[in-house]
């Protein structure tokens, strides 16, 4: 006998720092979300200028541009859409800020940088949509940004804030009633499936952490003990894979490419991630996001 029973369905929302981030770090979190009847929205902070220019067929309509951080941001914009497209993703916000660099460059000192920007005015811009799409569950960094990055460091910062906003009554924006958000969680890479990467990537010759003489392995990745969130997104690597291809200014011509596509099933095979808050306690290692909702 069939159960009448329907499936619930529930609201993701993910705040990313930079085209590409959201096919990297949850691109198969997202198809499977979708493919399972949840609705995901994507917030992107930044339009990524910084990004290394390694598909060189757009290096020529890049450096005659008037401004040519300017025009790969627009080209890395437009790479996201079609990326969101493949991945399902029903509302993507590009909230436009300028890429950072990473820690350290010179462009960090931009006042325009996403780094730099007013924190409360980003943070009410996200929590507007919070209050908006009322997202059962949130996904961003941790507070280190999961590995320094200065704009992965501010998306945690604006994604806090947003989230404790959302749920003040004294701030108001459009009307919208208060949401809270019934979990919230890091994206996570485990350290042990780094190291291991690391040292695949080493057999292949390419230059990694493991090759600097002060390497500590405690400064990188996610202790495996911390890890919360397990998801299997082997079905769905193809897929992850053609959505990541769309950002070809930063992987035609990469080391990277050919080598996830080689490694994928092993090293790939899912995505991991921190839960720091949840309405009902966790049961053990989670499968799904939604568990307990």
């Amino acid at each position: 006998m069939k159960s009448n029973q329907q499936k619930s369905s529930y609201s993701l929302l993910i705040v990313h720092a930079h085209p590409d981030d959201e096919c990297s770090s949850t691109g198969g979190l997202i198809i499977k979300s979708v493919k399972d009847g949840h609705e995901v929205i994507l917030v992107t902070c930044t339009n990524g200028e910084m990004g290394e220019i390694k598909d060189r067929s757009l290096e020529k309509d890049i450096k005659s541009a008037s401004s040519p951080q300017e025009r790969l941001g627009e080209i890395r914009i437009s790479e996201l859409k079609k990326a969101t497209k493949i991945l399902g993703v029903q509302r993507l916000y590009t909230l436009g800020y300028k890429d950072s660099g990473m820690d350290g460059w010179d462009s960090n000192d931009n006042s325009e940088a996403f780094m730099n920007a007013d924190l409360s005015v980003v943070s009410q811009k996200v929590a507007f949509l919070i209050r908006k799409h009322r997202p059962h569950v949130v996904i961003t960094y941790n507070e280190r940004g999961g590995y320094g990055h200065p704009d992965h460091i501010m998306t945690h910062k604006v994604t806090s804030e947003a989230i404790r906003l959302s749920e003040d009554s004294t701030f108001i924006t459009e009307e919208l009633n208060c949401w809270k958000v019934e979990k919230i969680y890091y994206t996570a890479w485990a350290r042990s499936k780094m190291i291991k990467t690391w040292k695949w990537m080493k057999f292949f010759g390419a230059k990694t952490p493991l090759d600097d003489p002060d390497f500590r392995e405690d400064k990188y990745g996610v202790p495996d003990h911390e890890i919360t969130t397990y998801i299997d997104i082997r079905s769905f690597l193809g897929k992850k894979w053609k959505a990541l291809v769309q950002h070809k200014s930063q992987i035609t011509g990469n080391f990277f490419w050919w080598f996830v596509r080689l490694t994928g099933r092993w090293l790939y095979g899912e995505e991991t991630f921190v839960c720091v808050k949840s309405k009902k306690p966790l049961k053990g290692e989670e499968t799904s996001i939604f568990e307990g909702l």
